[in-house]
Protein backbone atom coordinates (compact mmCIF):
# COMPACT_ATOMS: atom_id res chain seq x y z
CA UNK A 1 0.00 0.00 0.00
CA UNK A 2 1.48 3.66 -0.92
CA UNK A 3 0.89 6.08 1.18
CA UNK A 4 -0.31 9.45 -0.26
CA UNK A 5 2.04 12.57 0.41
CA UNK A 6 0.23 15.49 0.80
CA UNK A 7 1.99 18.99 0.07
CA UNK A 8 1.44 22.39 2.06
CA UNK A 9 -0.63 24.51 0.42
CA UNK A 10 1.09 28.03 -0.80
CA UNK A 11 -1.12 30.74 -0.70
CA UNK A 12 -2.69 31.79 -4.29
CA UNK A 13 -2.02 35.08 -5.51
CA UNK A 14 -4.99 37.33 -6.53
CA UNK A 15 -2.90 37.91 -9.55
CA UNK A 16 -3.76 36.71 -13.54
CA UNK A 17 -1.61 33.59 -14.55
CA UNK A 18 -0.14 34.30 -17.63
CA UNK A 19 1.36 30.66 -18.15
CA UNK A 20 -2.32 29.01 -18.03
CA UNK A 21 -3.45 30.53 -21.23
CA UNK A 22 -4.00 28.10 -23.02
CA UNK A 23 -4.65 25.35 -20.32
CA UNK A 24 -8.28 26.37 -19.02
CA UNK A 25 -10.95 28.08 -20.01
CA UNK A 26 -12.76 31.14 -17.88
CA UNK A 27 -16.29 31.53 -15.95
CA UNK A 28 -17.52 34.98 -16.79
CA UNK A 29 -20.37 36.63 -14.65
CA UNK A 30 -22.74 36.03 -17.44
CA UNK A 31 -22.37 34.55 -21.04
CA UNK A 32 -20.28 30.84 -21.86
CA UNK A 33 -17.08 29.61 -20.80
CA UNK A 34 -14.63 31.62 -22.72
CA UNK A 35 -10.63 30.13 -23.39
CA UNK A 36 -8.05 32.95 -24.30
CA UNK A 37 -5.36 32.39 -27.11
CA UNK A 38 -2.73 34.29 -28.77
CA UNK A 39 -4.16 35.56 -31.91
CA UNK A 40 -3.31 33.88 -35.28
CA UNK A 41 -3.75 34.60 -39.24
CA UNK A 42 -6.31 32.61 -39.21
CA UNK A 43 -8.18 34.71 -37.01
CA UNK A 44 -8.88 37.72 -39.85
CA UNK A 45 -11.84 37.06 -40.57
CA UNK A 46 -13.42 36.46 -37.37
CA UNK A 47 -11.64 39.62 -35.64
CA UNK A 48 -13.37 41.58 -38.53
CA UNK A 49 -16.77 39.96 -37.74
CA UNK A 50 -16.61 41.30 -34.16
CA UNK A 51 -15.37 44.72 -35.02
CA UNK A 52 -18.41 45.27 -36.96
CA UNK A 53 -20.95 43.27 -34.71
CA UNK A 54 -19.98 46.09 -32.32
CA UNK A 55 -20.25 48.72 -34.75
CA UNK A 56 -16.17 49.26 -35.67
CA UNK A 57 -15.75 49.66 -39.22
CA UNK A 58 -12.33 47.43 -39.72
CA UNK A 59 -9.58 48.78 -41.14
CA UNK A 60 -7.72 46.49 -42.93
CA UNK A 61 -4.07 47.30 -41.76
CA UNK A 62 -4.56 47.40 -38.40
CA UNK A 63 -6.52 43.80 -38.69
CA UNK A 64 -3.09 42.41 -40.64
CA UNK A 65 -1.10 44.31 -37.41
CA UNK A 66 -3.60 42.07 -35.31
CA UNK A 67 -2.91 38.83 -36.37
CA UNK A 68 0.84 39.32 -37.71
CA UNK A 69 2.47 41.27 -34.58
CA UNK A 70 6.09 40.63 -32.99
CA UNK A 71 5.74 39.05 -29.74
CA UNK A 72 8.77 41.10 -28.53
CA UNK A 73 7.35 44.01 -29.00
CA UNK A 74 3.55 43.22 -28.88
CA UNK A 75 0.89 40.74 -27.68
CA UNK A 76 -2.75 40.15 -29.13
CA UNK A 77 -5.06 37.70 -27.50
CA UNK A 78 -8.12 36.53 -28.47
CA UNK A 79 -10.99 35.52 -26.07
CA UNK A 80 -13.43 32.21 -27.55
CA UNK A 81 -16.58 31.09 -27.02
CA UNK A 82 -17.97 27.90 -27.96
CA UNK A 83 -21.44 29.62 -29.41
CA UNK A 84 -23.69 26.89 -30.78
CA UNK A 85 -21.66 24.54 -32.79
CA UNK A 86 -18.50 26.85 -33.60
CA UNK A 87 -15.96 28.56 -31.54
CA UNK A 88 -16.27 32.41 -31.99
CA UNK A 89 -14.02 35.06 -31.17
CA UNK A 90 -15.63 37.09 -28.37
CA UNK A 91 -13.40 39.64 -27.44
CA UNK A 92 -9.62 41.09 -28.07
CA UNK A 93 -6.98 42.28 -26.23
CA UNK A 94 -3.85 44.32 -27.30
CA UNK A 95 -0.73 45.56 -25.50
CA UNK A 96 2.51 46.94 -26.02
CA UNK A 97 5.17 45.46 -23.96
CA UNK A 98 7.28 48.25 -23.44
CA UNK A 99 7.30 49.36 -19.77
CA UNK A 100 5.48 46.36 -18.41
CA UNK A 101 5.89 47.77 -15.02
CA UNK A 102 2.96 50.35 -16.41
CA UNK A 103 1.78 48.42 -19.06
CA UNK A 104 -2.09 49.15 -19.70
CA UNK A 105 -4.05 47.53 -23.01
CA UNK A 106 -3.48 49.77 -25.97
CA UNK A 107 -7.18 48.13 -26.83
CA UNK A 108 -10.36 45.87 -25.72
CA UNK A 109 -12.87 44.94 -28.15
CA UNK A 110 -15.68 42.72 -26.34
CA UNK A 111 -18.76 41.54 -27.06
CA UNK A 112 -21.02 42.98 -24.42
CA UNK A 113 -24.34 41.04 -25.98
CA UNK A 114 -22.67 37.72 -25.03
CA UNK A 115 -20.37 38.02 -22.10
CA UNK A 116 -20.05 40.12 -19.10
CA UNK A 117 -16.70 40.71 -17.16
CA UNK A 118 -14.65 39.85 -20.44
CA UNK A 119 -13.18 43.41 -20.45
CA UNK A 120 -11.08 42.99 -17.14
CA UNK A 121 -10.45 39.20 -17.53
CA UNK A 122 -8.82 40.46 -21.00
CA UNK A 123 -6.82 43.57 -19.37
CA UNK A 124 -5.73 41.03 -16.37
CA UNK A 125 -4.36 38.42 -19.16
CA UNK A 126 -2.35 41.02 -21.01
CA UNK A 127 -0.94 42.71 -18.03
CA UNK A 128 -0.20 39.83 -16.71
CA UNK A 129 1.67 37.89 -19.75
CA UNK A 130 3.42 41.43 -20.50
CA UNK A 131 4.50 41.49 -16.89
CA UNK A 132 6.23 37.64 -16.68
CA UNK A 133 7.91 38.00 -20.32
CA UNK A 134 9.16 41.16 -18.97
CA UNK A 135 10.59 39.38 -15.60
CA UNK A 136 11.59 36.25 -18.00
CA UNK A 137 13.72 38.62 -19.91
CA UNK A 138 12.43 37.54 -22.94
CA UNK A 139 14.00 39.76 -25.63
CA UNK A 140 17.10 39.85 -23.36
CA UNK A 141 18.74 36.96 -25.21
CA UNK A 142 19.63 38.67 -28.43
CA UNK A 143 21.83 41.42 -26.25
CA UNK A 144 23.03 38.54 -24.45
CA UNK A 145 24.56 36.91 -27.24
CA UNK A 146 26.00 40.32 -28.77
CA UNK A 147 27.87 40.84 -25.96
Amino acid sequence: MSQTKLLPCRKMEPSFDPGALLARSYVLPRGPRVCLRLARVRDLPALAQLLERQGIEPDELELARLVRFDPRRRIVICATALIGCTDTIVGFGVIERGNAAVAQPEALVVDDHLTNGLDELLARALTGRARALAGAGVGAVVAARAA
